[in-house]
């Protein structure tokens, strides 16, 4: 009768068990290490949006000052966000500013310049709220708006009395 644990079987069993210890004991203390060094942040209800736009514009915790802005305004008409095209951060800027300003009607539009002159022409002020612009330059003609950082202005259309 032949046993089914050879010589070789054993060693090779006997490498692997070697193996797995010295991955454990050497990686144990460096994740130890790291993860004391580095704790994780608690994260709020707006930590993602808050963090992208630190990132985009410079802003620390304009979230909140998004929604109470857009809060402040009628649902009745929809907030039109100017992005540019090709440019990522505007992208970015555009959609999370869409996001924040749930549960208002949202028109993104995409244009190719960096002034959105002819775009903004088009559009009749009575039907809309209030224009973003992402990245983009203010047209001169139109008031200045509330500005978050670098890259992020939000002009108010007031309602005529």
């Amino acid at each position: 009768m032949t046993s089914r644990w050879s010589y070789g079987r054993i060693a090779h069993l006997l490498l692997w068990c070697g193996l797995a210890v010295a991955l454990v004991t050497v990686s144990i203390p460096k994740i130890y290490s790291g993860a004391t060094e580095y704790p994780l942040r608690p994260g709020g209800a707006l930590h993602t949006t808050d963090s992208y736009l630190k990132f985009a514009t410079g802003t620390e915790g304009a979230s909140k000052n998004l929604i109470s802005m857009f809060e402040s305004m009628p649902m009745s008409k929809p907030i039109v966000i100017f992005i540019h095209k090709g440019d990522a951060f505007s992208s970015g800027l555009g959609m999370t500013t869409a996001y924040l300003a749930s549960p208002h009607p949202v028109r993104l539009c995409e244009i190719d310049g960096t002034h959105p002159d002819n775009e903004l022409s088009l559009i009749n002020p009575d039907k809309v709220v209030a224009v973003v612009f992402c990245r983009l330059t203010r047209p001169a003609w139109l008031p200045p708006g509330k500005v978050f950082g670098s890259g992020l202005e939000i002009v108010s259309i007031r309602e005529k009395r």
